[in-house]
């Protein structure tokens, strides 16, 4: 990892050079949140979203955080990714604990700490397994609180899967890492309403915008996941996966319908308006 830059607390480094405290808080309790940035040739896309995002999730947790700050150490990673694709990984922790303690204390320094990784985004087809959605409540805060993701996402994985879909009571959420999109056997496009369930994604966001006004206008609501037997196609979106169709779906009787006309025209939509999203940091 000597070739991977990182930043704890504002100062640059290599990534097996960071060193935190056992006892910082996001290691003792999950008490942080994180974003993921990704960048197309050393462009991001859709950074005033992500930050906007995290001071959302900063408000929910009353992280007091100075974004000048994060927004330097963003800046200062994003850099070392120069023309290449990849991410930067960023998170704030409610800081460093003297003695463990669920109370924390009011005067706490926040933590920082983030790297950036040159990476190749998926495009291919990948399986999904069917699960409960059994994680904390509140899913609207890009906590690092994932354990109830990873646990799901490792027992896809035993299944030959790469990702899973999660439902409550027999209804769609999201899945482990990606919002779920979905053709219904009308030919509707369908996804979930945000709720304290489901994270506001903002590649997410793109698409719905993107589909306004044409004849694939996202419905969103319940959806039930008797829906899967007969849709033709179910997708995820997220910013490292851009659009990324499911060929199955273990637990139910759903296969991809290759080159579903609809899902074509919205992935044709969906890439002219990444295009537009594509900035470059003045």
């Amino acid at each position: 990892m000597t070739d991977i830059t990182a930043i704890y607390q504002g100062e640059l480094n290599s990534l097996d050079q960071i060193k935190v405290s056992p006892l910082s808080r996001a290691y003792t309790f999950s008490d942080s949140i994180y974003e993921v940035i990704p960048y197309f040739s050393g462009k991001p896309l859709c950074y005033e979203e992500h930050l906007d995002r995290m001071m959302q999730s900063a408000h929910l947790m009353s992280l007091n955080v100075n974004f000048e700050s994060a927004v330097s150490d963003i800046q200062k990673l994003a850099a070392t990714l120069s023309n290449q694709d990849g991410y930067v990984y960023y998170q704030i922790s409610r800081g460093v604990d003297l003695i463990r303690s669920h109370l924390y204390q009011d005067d706490l320094e926040i933590e920082r700490f983030g790297y950036g990784m040159p990476a190749r985004f998926p495009s291919s087809a990948i399986s999904a397994m069917l699960c409960e959605d059994d994680r904390w409540g509140k899913c609207n805060i890009k906590s690092t609180s994932l354990l109830g993701n990873v646990l799901a996402m490792n027992k896809a994985k035993s299944q030959g899967c790469q990702e899973v879909v999660m439902h409550r009571d027999g209804f769609m959420t999201e899945a482990g890492a990606s919002n779920v999109f979905y053709f219904d056997s009308s030919g509707s496009v369908r996804t979930s309403s945000l709720s304290e369930n489901i994270l506001p994604g903002i590649t997410r966001q793109i698409l719905i915008k993107a589909l306004e006004n044409t004849l694939y206008s996202v419905k969103e609501g319940s959806c039930a996941i008797s829906d899967f037997h007969d849709a033709p196609c179910i997708w995820l979106t997220s910013s490292t996966k851009g659009m990324l169709p499911l060929k199955n779906l273990i637990g139910t009787d759903y296969k991809l319908e290759e080159n579903y006309k609809g899902y074509l025209d919205v992935v044709e939509l969906f890439n002219s308006a990444m295009k537009l999203h594509l900035e470059v940091l003045e």
